[in-house]
């Protein structure tokens, strides 16, 4: 019993480092793009981006259809 124990410890542990490392590299790969698109002198566009971003998750924005916090009509 103790061997599946470790197997099945080791492989949540694998999939969670896995998850974790996913993440940051993701994570990694956008403040990337962003730095791009500043040094590249697309600023219009790297606002604009962020604007969706926060437009989707900013609860101040409840009235908006896209965000995910859109209740819609009572």
């Amino acid at each position: 019993m103790k061997p599946i124990i470790t197997k099945i410890s080791n492989v949540l542990f694998k999939a969670y480092l896995g998850f974790v490392l996913l993440w940051v590299t993701l994570a990694l790969s956008f403040q990337l793009f962003f730095i791009y698109l500043q040094f590249s002198g697309q600023e219009k566009r790297a606002q604009h981006y962020s604007q969706e971003i926060e437009w989707r998750v900013d609860g101040r924005f409840k009235d908006n259809p896209k965000n995910i916090w859109y209740e819609g009509d009572k």
